[in-house]
């Protein structure tokens, strides 16, 4: 697999050669920092974008513009990377050695048709109370998936942090948007936002930078800023416990970590293996401990956020455990830091991570994001990440788990609307 990085200016275009797929795929990032009163808008131009164009009026128009370009897949997404918020349009067709000549270029121009050129009416977008009224059902129905929404409420606590933010927006924020403030901050984007454009697939380099030459339509350069690592949270002496009230089946438990100067290494490799043998997957110390041999809980698993420096324990309880249950995780985490784990179960989590990284090579999309992480963080290639993880030590991973603490407790319980702080 080759990669190429060519700046085209005003952005960069990275070419990732290879003849394992029978697809193009394509990904353009749009980041900038993020702010919390950009976020509704950012969802809204993720969604509208791709609803139609000046030239693609109706849904009818893309569904057969689409097919006449075999099938061609177009979507959106709206991701955090630390500080930054990365607005991401992707597209997957048939290379054209499989269709006919020229297909690669039209599929490619039809992609960036929808981004540049917009539905746009008197410097405003149309159509736009439709899309307001699907975001606002997803900012609504989010209270209804307990384990999403005791999430939100442990970040929400963080107040200035950039995980603390709605991932949707928040209903006040869309009351103000309307088609020309919308079509303001799109452009906005364009003007201000960094971009970096993977292509993945068997193509030719030169045809593909003319056409983005031709059809990207963005000339204003930036001044580069990657600094993606949100600065750690103080640490306490004393935990903060929030208690949350709600209709639940069973009671969430949530337990908030910080990660203290963590060394590059550490960031990259120690803490993701830390994370994997401690609640990563079924066979986690904290499964055997919490649900299998004690049965305090119905779930439990943990998830670290490297470039946030925290790391995040969840679990479904039943109310009357738990205090039980906090006791217990918390006196796992004392026991890694004693280096009481065995070396089977360390194998047994270097073995998944390696697995996982293997298995992304097969996906493109996968293999794209593992080139973006280079981009901006410095990720290394699926071999040396795979040789790094097999060589950590028992040593290194006890090291890493003394920069864990605990710092914030939340559980959502079976209630009236109360909020409590012990």
């Amino acid at each position: 697999m080759d990669f190429e990085t060519i700046s085209m200016g005003a952005y960069n275009l990275h070419l990732i050669k290879t003849k394992k797929f029978k697809t193009i795929t394509i990904d353009v990032d749009f980041y900038r920092e993020i702010k919390k009163d950009e976020i509704t808008k950012r969802n809204l131009i993720k969604m509208i974008l791709l609803d139609s164009s000046n030239n693609y009026k109706t849904e009818r128009d893309l569904i057969i513009e689409s097919e006449n370009l075999y099938d061609i897949k177009v979507t959106s997404s709206i991701s955090r990377l630390g500080n930054f918020s990365n607005l991401s349009f992707q597209t997957k067709f048939l290379n054209e050695k499989y269709t006919e000549e020229g297909m690669n270029r039209e599929s490619i121009v039809f992609f960036l048709d929808l981004i540049f050129n917009p539905n746009v009416k008197d410097g405003r977008f149309l159509n736009i109370e439709k899309k307001k009224n699907r975001l606002r059902q997803e900012i609504l129905r989010m209270k209804d998936n307990k384990i999403k929404y005791s999430y939100f409420l442990l970040m929400d606590k963080m107040k200035g942090k950039p995980y603390s933010y709605n991932t949707f927006g928040s209903i006040d924020d869309l009351d103000e948007i309307d088609g020309k403030v919308l079509y303001n901050y799109y452009l906005d984007i364009l003007k201000e936002d960094q971009i970096d454009i993977f292509i993945l697939g068997d193509f030719d380099t030169a045809k593909v930078k003319d056409i983005f030459k031709e059809y990207f339509k963005i000339t204003t350069f930036k001044k580069e800023n990657k600094k993606l690592l949100v600065p750690e949270l103080n640490s306490r002496k004393r935990v903060v416990r929030y208690k949350e009230y709600d209709k639940v089946n069973q009671a969430q438990l949530l337990i908030l970590c910080n990660l203290n100067n963590l060394t590059e290494k550490e960031r990259k490799y120690t803490i993701k293996l830390y994370n994997e043998l401690l609640g990563g997957s079924s066979n986690s110390i904290l499964f055997e401990t919490v649900r299998e041999k004690n049965s305090y809980c119905y779930y439990v698993n943990s998830i670290v956020k490297a470039y946030d420096n925290i790391l995040v324990i969840n679990s479904g309880v039943e109310g009357k455990n738990i205090d039980k249950c906090i006791k217990l995780i918390r006196k796992c985490l004392k026991d890694v830091q004693n280096g009481k784990i065995k070396n089977e179960d360390i194998e047994a989590s270097k073995n998944t991570i390696i697995s996982g990284i293997k298995a992304s090579s097969d996906e493109p999309m996968s293999i794209i994001n593992a080139y973006l992480s280079k981009v901006l963080v410095g990720t290394e290639d699926a071999d040396t990440r795979i040789e790094k993880f097999s060589k950590l030590t028992k040593e290194e991973i006890v090291k890493v788990s003394k920069k864990v603490s605990v710092h914030t407790i939340l559980t959502l319980e079976e209630g009236s609307d109360e909020h409590g702080k012990d």
